[in-house]
């Protein structure tokens, strides 16, 4: 069996299940439960919005359930509001449509395109017997004001079927240099009605529970190529079955962490965004625990070398909008 063909290698290929994903479908609850259209999410980039949201929007049916009857309250759906100058109702709908995947033409009529996007959501509830659907749109920021307008023809016309549309508008807060976190102020009174009535940060992970809560689902949640070999077992197949796992070395992981901050003085923080967090694991696994036959578990020495080696360093001297010192002697090594 070719190692390449795991799912660590293959971009966008699994997701696994962090607390800042379930605070963020807590979030997204609790909304519904106070009867909004939506809600609005932020955060920097590499925090791991993009992969929550692929993760409850593939698991709709584990988390959009009600707390109390534990049945499902709706179907959910995602997609990326492309970059762009967008002049007319007719390319904001051709877009929607596009990035549903519910039409290919370069053009079309605004009428039609936004009947599509009505059908779509009505044939997905249908299937589904649901009557809501949970709209995740990245890159929210590239809305306009006018655009927000054609979003509530939509939401008008969902709600004459019936039907029930929450969007949920994830935006990139450091886009262009923008802080989007409090934006809805200078918005219009039925937009923020609509949309804005809450606002939430999106978090990286935070500590060492929520460190070893992430590492842990490579012992657990996810899995190649049977159910039986989670990929922490699978590239450490005799340490895992003689008692070890990822999630065990938390502490050693998280220290690293701390003294790599400290060592180049960095701001003290105990939160670590996805984007890095992922890359170093992959990299432990794949690169240390799986080279070495007599692996039982990784060493302060090894921790370093491939938090060095994953960019650790220089995304975080970028969110903390530092200058990076010379790192050669540290890449030489």
């Amino acid at each position: 069996m070719d190692n390449n063909e795991h799912p660590i290698f293959i971009p966008n290929s699994y997701q696994i299940y962090t607390k800042p994903t379930e605070y963020l479908a807590n979030f997204i609850l609790s909304n519904i439960s106070q009867g909004h259209h939506g809600c609005s999410v932020y955060g920097g980039g590499g925090l791991g919005k993009t992969t929550a949201q692929q993760y409850l929007t593939g698991n709709a049916s584990r988390w959009l359930v009600n707390n109390k009857t534990k049945q499902q309250i709706g179907v959910a759906a995602r997609m990326v509001m492309p970059s762009g100058i967008r002049r007319s109702d007719r390319a904001f709908w051709t877009a929607m449509n596009r990035r549903l995947k519910l039409v290919n033409a370069i053009r079309m009529d605004p009428g039609l395109g936004l009947e599509r996007l009505v059908n779509f959501i009505r044939t997905r509830c249908g299937q589904a017997r649901q009557r809501r659907m949970v709209l995740f749109i990245d890159n929210a920021q590239r809305i306009t004001e006018a655009e927000y307008q054609y979003l509530e023809d939509l939401d008008g016309l969902v709600l004459d079927e019936n039907l029930s549309l929450f969007l949920v508008l994830v935006r990139q807060s450091d886009a262009e240099g923008v802080d989007v976190g409090d934006d809805w102020l200078e918005r219009p009174s039925h937009t923020v009605r609509r949309w804005f009535m809450d606002t939430a940060p999106f978090r990286p992970l935070m500590g060492i529970a929520e460190i070893t809560h992430a590492l842990g689902r490579y012992d657990r949640s996810v899995a190649w190529p049977t159910p039986d070999m989670p990929f922490s077992r699978y590239f450490a197949k005799n340490a895992f079955d003689r008692g070890w796992c990822l999630s065990k070395d938390a502490p050693v992981i998280f220290e690293g962490v701390r003294s790599l901050r400290t060592e180049y003085k960095l701001p003290e923080t105990d939160a670590w965004p996805m984007a890095t967090f992922t890359l170093v694991v992959h990299s432990l696994l794949a690169d240390i625990a799986h080279e070495k036959s007599d692996f039982n578990g990784f060493t302060p020495e090894q921790v370093r070398h491939v938090l060095l080696a994953s960019g650790y360093l220089r995304l975080e001297f970028v969110r903390a909008k530092m200058r990076m010192p010379d790192m050669r002697h540290d890449e030489a090594s």
